[in-house]
């Protein structure tokens, strides 16, 4: 389970509860959401589609909760991830003992009358295809969700073992018996700032032991329970089930980025090059032997009356020709973003995530249901076998935060100092 789940496939819930009438107010709660969201749809961490991320805050009823999760659940791919968070209070049922988690309207005496009992999420999640399931829970008392650390068997195990699943995992912020913390002054909760802290910053341990690529539950659990433990806060516990601890959340931002393929490089101000200067380029392919991209800031004429009329609606303004680059401009390349959750098209070869290659061919199939948009360009740039790693190594080109919109953006000719502005 060594890979990222790919984000089209995803289904990710995050639920936050700030603004409370009988309990103490939780205002980090709100931004541990948002800023949570913000890093799984980053395209460099995960990029889960924004359709594919839903956020409740300060949702009012227990069913509104519930029916979010279930449909979340419906939508992930069997070969996708469902992840559900949330942050808030959490209550303790005093007749049964089971977790509570909070709502706006719960009252501390009768918290099961407002309140979403982990029950529910556990049914919603044992309910979905996905093979993946990850649930994290910010909250007081979130370790009762979890059967053998205090429940009554309502946990992890029996998600797992009503789905059959290849990984469920449940990750709380304290034990079954035991609060969390909102340290006051911090925009964060004790727990989502420790986490966000490593999804945003990644992990990069000391030698010998080697930078991960990815990181997966246990290593965010492990790292987050360190930090923790440093600062004299509640342990984070982890429940998992058939190597449910292994499921890849992110990649890690701290690894080195030994296949740029997919990544939009653009030149540092001060870097004269007749094809890279003040250009952007998206690297194709990258291995071992070397590069090869094209420039995606240059169009450079109409698009040849031999391309094929049925894709010409998929084109992304300006529809122009691009130039590419100065090697084999007797051919064309054409550049596409599948839609999210898409089959694959015959001749699409992926180069990352949604994005790829299209071939043309005599008789090109319909590709409205799959492609979302295209780009066409002639000729291409080539780099030896590291080279490119010279050039960023170098600071004379600059990889960029993000990819799909910039490859397809509207001003392409403005793009190099767009970059510019925001470095």
């Amino acid at each position: 389970m060594g890979d990222v789940t790919d984000p089209a496939l995803a289904q990710v819930v995050l639920i936050g509860v700030s603004a409370y009438r009988r309990l103490f107010e939780l205002p980090a709660a709100r931004r541990n959401v948002t800023d949570l969201r913000d890093l799984f749809q980053h395209e460099d961490l995960w990029g889960v589609p924004a359709d594919n991320c839903h956020v409740l805050l300060d949702p009012e009823s227990p069913a509104e909760v519930s029916r979010a999760i279930r449909r979340a659940a419906a939508a992930a791919g069997t070969d996708g991830m469902l992840l559900v968070y949330f942050a808030g209070h959490g209550l303790v049922d005093a007749d049964d003992g089971n977790l509570i988690l909070g709502l706006p309207g719960c009252d501390p005496e009768v918290p099961y009358e407002r309140g979403v009992p982990y029950d529910w999420i556990r049914r919603a999640v044992a309910d979905t295809r996905a093979r993946r399931r990850v649930v994290i829970l910010d909250c007081c008392y979130s370790g009762r969700a979890g059967s053998e650390l205090g429940g009554d068997g309502s946990g992890t195990d029996a998600v797992a073992d009503k789905a059959e699943t290849e990984g469920t995992c449940l990750l709380v912020s304290a034990p079954a018996n035991r609060p969390a913390m909102a340290p006051r002054g911090e925009p964060h909760t004790a727990f989502t700032g420790e986490l966000i802290r490593l999804l945003r910053d990644g992990l990069r341990p000391p030698p010998p032991e080697a930078t991960p690529p990815t990181l997966t539950v246990h290593t965010v659990w492990r790292t987050v329970r360190r930090a923790m433990l440093r600062r004299g806060f509640e342990r984070p516990e982890l429940r998992a089930r058939d190597s449910g601890a292994e499921i890849s959340l992110v990649h890690n931002p701290a690894a080195p980025r030994h296949n740029l393929a997919g990544s939009v490089l653009y030149a540092a101000p001060w870097f004269v090059d007749e094809d890279l200067g003040q250009r952007a380029i998206l690297v194709l392919r990258h291995n071992q032997t070397g590069g090869l991209g094209v420039c995606i800031t240059r169009p450079d004429g109409d698009i040849p009356e031999a391309f094929p009329e049925a894709w010409r609606p998929l084109l992304r303004n300006p529809a122009m020709l691009f130039h590419g680059g100065p090697v084999a401009r007797d051919g064309y390349i054409v550049v596409a973003l599948l839609r999210a959750g898409a089959a694959k098209p015959l001749r699409f070869t992926p180069v990352r995530d949604r994005l790829g290659t299209l071939a043309l061919s005599a008789v090109p199939e319909d590709l409205a249901g799959a492609v979302d948009t295209m780009r066409v360009f002639v000729g291409y740039l080539g780099w030896r076998a590291g080279e490119l790693e010279e050039f960023l190594d170098r600071g004379a080109l600059i990889a960029s935060r993000h990819t799909a919109r910039q490859v397809f953006t509207e001003r392409p000719g403005e793009l190099w100092q767009s970059l510019q502005a925001v470095r």
